[in-house]
């Protein structure tokens, strides 16, 4: 049996960010952090930079006219652009322009503001960091010497860190290895000369190693086997490179030297395995030079290293699968070569690819470039969003096609969060009230009821597991389970005493054995339920039931509870009975302070049932915040029921006065109008206003007016209301 370890996280939406893309952005942090050492203050120098910065940034500012418009004039054609600013709704092409320029006015109005004295380095760097960053790190990338690791180092392991306490904030269980390619340049090397070996890659002088395609096609592969539409297309293959600048002359000597290796390839379609390093990269040792892991490589070789030849499972986003994941294919197979013309069985590095959808908000795929992204913690710290609520989100839209983050989808988390919540807590009360003193002795029954709640547990239980089987479907699965406790809920209220079936009663061990299933797949789910084989509910103080000391400190206090409920009871029934007397209406107003208001903020629950069978409330603890916010809810539903009740009323004592107004007009003058200027004995119009006979057919819906107001004036005549 192949083992593999699977890291199922649907929460994320798998960005892979290149080594490239991390050498670059250390390096603009790294002097961007040493310049403001050297420029504490907003001198002349620091004036001239921004300025020099800001035409480099205009320069690759794709759409900006940067030939026509100079950095004097930028204000004015800014105001040009306020209906691009100021619209909702932006592909990602404009929204990238707009982050872009938007980047350019903060620079231009911190040039203006210390043009006019006013130059404070912790208001000026914040509104220069973008532009003056990239240009930083583009003039001065030629000082880092290819061994000066540590830069590079230093910024990867800082979001290696937030990321990972990121994971463990989510109740993420961790990776059982984590590999980083900084740490596996030999193995880096090895590979790829194993690859040449194979006969599958070459190397051009000046140090950089290309796979060759048509190589691996001919002994047998298949390239692209993951979009087989990109094999013998155009698509890119190579690293983004941030050109170098052009000097006085045109083309720079970088820049002639990327020309001269990409004319070198035996294919366009070839990519690079192993690349030269250039100014401003770190570099190691090799049998071609000094150089560093091309875009794909590291990955092929890191998990060969850690998995071997096969695994199960591979995941990413799905604007990964080409060219990184194809490419990754490639170099794996390529690697553990086996002659596939004449071997029964050819490699295959991967049997299953895991390609999740884009995060979306509003329409848009979240991206650090787009500047629309919302991170985890800013998520929690806002206290919009709780860990649990983000794990239910993330469960729900599933893996697969994306997950758009809208006001709706926020409205259905809420539901299945609260749905699931205050189920737990019912059956947590009905637990605690079963086992106190002088509660009622629970009965183990078995009836038709009971044997179709049971079923409803089997039935789910499948249905959980073929959704989990089916792709991960856990949206699926979440759905079932709400709908179970629909069912769960629902046998509890029909089983359940009252005035019209006083000896009614429902199996608690039933309803127990449902909610210990439910909470072993939250267990399953990473939901922080509870643990142990009794459990039932969450585990933290985030939900509505609990265990361990949270259920000992309840059954510790019910008691106490008990009898202020039971006092509160009482009064509340004698106060029903006598509710003529004025002294007990304010009796009831007490007993439902006592119960909305000051037991509330203890974090205790009294849900009234039928009083006139002598039912005690239910008594449920909980969260008083939640417990407060669901009471306010409630409150306001009731409020705006009875505003639409009050709104409905006055419509309908406006239609009725319309109505009899009406009423009163007599049929005979009902179209004496400027619309009409002759009529019949009965007053119904004979010609319009122009002396045009009136048509047949309109004639005809005159008449069943007509008719109409003569009946309704007939009958106000009729009721003596008449004018």
């Amino acid at each position: 049996m192949t083992r593999f370890v699977l890291l199922y996280s649907p929460s994320v939406n798998t960005v892979y960010l290149s080594l490239l893309k991390i050498i670059k952005r250390a390096r603009e942090r790294h002097f961007l952090a040493k310049y403001k050492e050297d420029h504490p203050q907003i001198d002349s120098q620091v004036l001239e930079d921004t300025r020099l910065a800001f035409a480099q940034y205009a320069r690759d500012t794709k759409g900006f006219p940067a030939d026509t418009i100079s950095i004097d004039a930028f204000p004015q054609w800014f105001e040009t652009q306020k209906q691009l600013i100021e619209s909702p709704i932006l592909d990602e092409d404009q929204t990238i322009f707009k982050v872009r320029i938007l980047a350019l006015q903060s620079a231009v109005n911190a040039l203006r503001s210390a043009s006019n004295g006013s130059s404070d380095p912790a208001q000026y760097y914040p509104a220069t960091d973008g532009i003056l960053s990239s240009y930083l790190g583009n003039v001065k990338k030629s000082e880092i010497p290819p061994q000066e690791h540590a830069i590079f180092a230093d910024y990867a392991a800082y979001w290696e860190n937030h990321f990972n306490e990121d994971l463990r904030t989510l109740n993420c269980l961790p990776p059982t290895i984590t590999t980083r390619v900084s740490e596996f340049i030999p193995e880096n090397i090895a590979f790829v000369q194993q690859i040449i070996d194979n006969g599958f890659a070459y190397a051009i002088p000046g140090g950089t190693v290309y796979f060759d395609v048509n190589a691996f096609e001919k002994a047998g592969h298949y390239y692209a086997k993951l979009e087989p539409g990109n094999r013998k297309g155009d698509a890119k293959q190579e690293e983004e490179v941030t050109a170098p600048p052009a000097t006085q002359e045109g083309v720079s000597a970088a820049e002639l030297e990327i020309q001269n290796e990409k004319a070198q390839k035996r294919s366009p379609r070839d990519f690079a395995l192993w690349k030269k390093s250039r100014a401003g990269e770190p570099g190691w040792q090799s049998p071609w030079g000094s150089g560093r892991p091309g875009w794909h490589i590291e990955c092929s070789a890191m998990a060969s290293q850690v998995l071997g030849s096969q695994f199960d499972i591979h995941s990413g986003g799905i604007d990964l699968a080409f060219p990184h994941h194809d490419n990754e294919l490639a170099q794996a197979e390529a690697y553990w070569h086996k002659d596939p013309k004449n071997s029964q069985s050819p490699v295959q590095w991967v049997n299953y690819f895991i390609h999740m959808g884009h995060l979306s908000i509003a329409g848009a795929k979240m991206s650090k470039s787009l500047k629309n992204f919302v991170t985890i913690r800013e998520a929690l710290d806002s206290g919009d969003w709780t860990v649990r609520k983000l794990r239910i989100l993330f469960m729900m839209g599933g893996w697969k096609g994306g997950l758009e983050i809208s006001q709706n989808f926020r409205a259905e988390v809420d539901l299945w969060e609260k749905t699931a919540s205050n189920f737990f807590s019912s059956v947590e009360a009905l637990t605690l009230e079963a086992a106190s003193a002088g509660g009622p002795r629970p009965k183990h029954l078995f009836r038709a009821q009971e044997r179709q709640l049971y079923q409803d547990l089997k039935t789910a239980q499948k249905e959980v597991h073929d959704a989990l089987c089916d792709s991960f479907n856990t949206g699926l699965a979440l759905s079932t389970i709400q709908d179970l406790i629909s069912k769960t809920n629902t046998y509890i209220k029909n089983n359940q005493k009252s005035a019209n079936d006083p000896d009614a009663y429902f199996s608690l061990n039933s309803i127990r054995e449902v909610a210990r299933w439910i909470t072993k797949m939250l267990q399953i789910f990473g939901f922080e339920a509870s643990t142990g084989d009794d459990a039932i509910g969450w585990s933290s103080g985030t939900g509505s039931a609990g265990s361990g000391s949270v259920q000992n400190k309840q059954a510790v206090i019910l008691p106490y509870v008990q009898a202020l409920s039971q006092f509160r009871d009482n009064v509340k029934h004698l106060a029903i009975s006598n509710k003529t007397e004025p002294v007990c209406q304010e009796l009831l107003k007490l007993s439902d302070n006592v119960r909305d208001d000051q037991l509330l903020q203890l974090g205790v629950n009294l849900e009234d049932r039928d009083s006139s069978i002598g039912e005690p409330a239910l008594i449920k603890f909980g969260d008083p915040a939640e417990l407060i916010a669901a009471r306010e809810a409630k409150v306001q539903a009731q409020l705006e029921k009875e505003q639409k009740k009050e709104a409905a009323r006055l419509e309908a004592l406006r239609l009725e006065k319309e109505k009899a107004e009406k009423a009163k007009v007599n049929p005979q003058d009902l179209f004496r109008t400027e619309e009409y200027s002759e009529w019949d004995e009965d007053g119904i119009p004979t010609k319009d206003a122009q002396g045009e006979e009136v048509t047949k057919s309109k004639r005809k819906t005159l008449k069943k007016a007509w008719d109409k107001q003569k009946k309704l004036y007939d009958s106000q005549l009729a009721s003596g209301s008449g004018a």
